[in-house]
């Protein structure tokens, strides 16, 4: 559609938004012909539309045909368009393609007005702003040179569906919208939810924190822009993050080198050394985040490897640590556990009912004798039964040779409860390891079910319950490239009988070394 251009006299001109003459390109004013000037617009709307995806650029460049020998004049301004209402106008740019970065998703409009001093004309552009982060999968990743690179994959809702609407896939979310801020490598991501009780019942709060090597920053969880920043190093000089855990509602970052802890308090959003954790030397930190009432706890697993010894952090009173809180070096039977083993694996292991109506997941080792070779699985709970401490569950001799398929040390490794069967991962093969009673059985190495190219590695695996049942979600890298690769399954297609099912959807090169995926639903505040 070509719009045609207004008369605007010398007097007149900064009333140009609201001419109301139009005239023709032939038309004449003071006895010389005027020049053409008009603008096309896409398909025939008076108002045409444009969509942008949030943490995008809008960008329109306007099509204008002018034959005159003046100069162009060009005014863009930008106002709000709610149930197709037109709000106050913003001037913008003078610039002839708009280029504009909107604060969030919402449906607006463009104004541009285009004059040579003689004629001009005036157009007008609805914009919609697409929700990008409204719900949805935080990809963590960071590249060899250790910058971080947090993508969104963005849960299509049934109408863009039903529009025919692209999968929405960002990198590089955090920069997007924080333009000044560093990609500094990313350990870790949570959303955190807790209620207080207000005047009229309880009061949900909920807050997204992402922990980098150098800061923890909370953000907005619907715009991803950052609300409160925490410098690590001006808590603990040349602090350095390389993983984190929960604890209660609180995150904790974790320097594996200086043994040092930093706290974010999630309720005022500020930091501090945790004297908690002070002096204490953990090899490894494993964290399980789950709801019980109305707030959130976390079972966290502390595990020194040489001697092997595994502690915990009592439910509901983090603020208690003791010798309680580390398990009795005996079994059943009086024999000592782990006495000369090495750690394979911990993980958190299926669900087992409680006595209290709740549900806990019991910290479970595989674990081998360094003279014998013997494989153990060991589990113990105590988190949802509500009692301090670990409580012994199981340990049970676990059937293996040269031919068995275990994992590696430090492997990670997930579960499902529907199909009550476990997840391991070696090189670029994932192999299934069931239970039969309290004890796990593993594969032969020949029955992988599920084998990558030779050049992709496994760099993570979770398993989500987002689309109903339940999905395993497998990272791999290019090692030839550096980047990253998703792969989403239905967990009953992975089994040994099964091999290498077809994934329900697949993000080629999407990011880049991904270490860590959660979901982020949609949050009202």
């Amino acid at each position: 559609m070509i719009k045609k251009s207004y008369l605007f006299p010398t007097f007149v001109a900064m009333l140009a938004v609201t001419a109301t003459s139009c005239i023709d390109d032939s038309s004449s004013y003071g006895g010389n012909p005027l020049p053409g000037l008009s603008v096309t617009v896409p398909g025939d709307d008076e108002m045409p539309v444009y969509s942008f995806n949030y943490g995008e650029d809008c960008v329109i460049t306007p099509d204008i045909r002018y034959d005159g020998t003046g100069e162009l004049s060009y005014e863009w301004s930008i106002g709000t368009f709610n149930n197709r209402v037109k709000g106050p106008m913003e001037f913008v740019t003078n610039d002839k393609t708009l280029r504009y970065f909107f604060p969030q998703g919402g449906s607006y409009y463009a104004h541009l007005v285009v004059s040579d001093g003689e004629v001009g004309l005036v157009q007008d552009y609805e914009i919609n702003i697409n929700r990008t982060f409204e719900q949805g999968y935080m990809i963590l990743s960071n590249n060899a040179a250790g910058e971080g690179n947090l993508v969104f994959i963005k849960d299509l809702t049934r109408e863009e569906i039903e529009a025919g609407q692209e999968q929405t896939i960002m990198e590089n979310c955090l920069q997007r919208v924080n333009p000044n801020l560093s990609r500094s490598s990313l350990i870790g991501a949570q959303i955190i939810q807790w209620y207080a009780w207000g005047g009229s019942g309880p009061v949900q709060t909920s807050r997204l924190a992402v922990m980098t090597t150098e800061e923890g920053l909370y953000v907005d969880p619907n715009t991803f822009v950052i609300s409160s920043t925490i410098r690590c190093n001006d808590i603990v000089p040349g602090f350095k993050g390389n993983q984190f855990f929960m604890s209660g509602i609180n995150p904790v970052i974790v320097d594996n080198v200086s043994k040092k802890y930093i706290s974010l308090n999630s309720q005022y959003m500020f930091g501090f050394e945790d004297s908690l954790y002070k002096g204490e030397e953990f090899d490894l930190i494993k964290n399980n985040t789950y709801q019980v009432g109305l707030n959130q706890v976390s079972d966290v697993y502390y595990v020194n490897l040489s001697p092997l010894v595994l502690s915990i952090t009592a439910p509901y009173s983090p603020t208690k640590w003791s010798s309680s809180n580390t398990i009795d070096e005996t079994d059943e039977n009086g024999y000592p556990l782990f006495t000369n083993e090495e750690l394979l694996a911990i993980f958190k292991g299926e669900g087992i009912s409680g006595s209290t109506g709740t549900t806990s997941y019991p910290a479970t080792l595989i674990t081998r004798n360094k003279t014998t070779g013997q494989i153990y699985s060991t589990a113990f709970v105590g988190i949802g039964d509500y009692t301090d401490g670990l409580r012994f569950s199981s340990r049970n001799v676990v059937t293996a040779d040269a031919s068995t398929a275990l994992p590696d040390q430090n492997s990670q490794i997930v579960c499902s409860n529907t199909y009550r069967r476990g997840f391991f991962s070696k090189g670029n093969q994932i192999f299934v390891m069931l239970r039969n009673e309290s004890i796990y059985n593993f594969p032969p190495v020949s029955q992988a079910a599920v084998t990558y190219p030779s050049n992709e590695e496994i760099t993570y695996m979770t398993i989500s319950t987002q689309s109903g049942s339940e999905s395993l979600i497998v990272a791999t890298v290019d090692n030839n490239t550096g980047r990253g690769n998703l792969y989403f399954y239905n967990v009953s297609d992975i089994r040994t009988d099964n091999p290498n099912p077809a994934p329900m959807a697949t993000y080629p090169d999407c990011a880049d070394r991904i270490s860590y995926i959660t979901y982020k639903p949609s949050i009202s505040n």
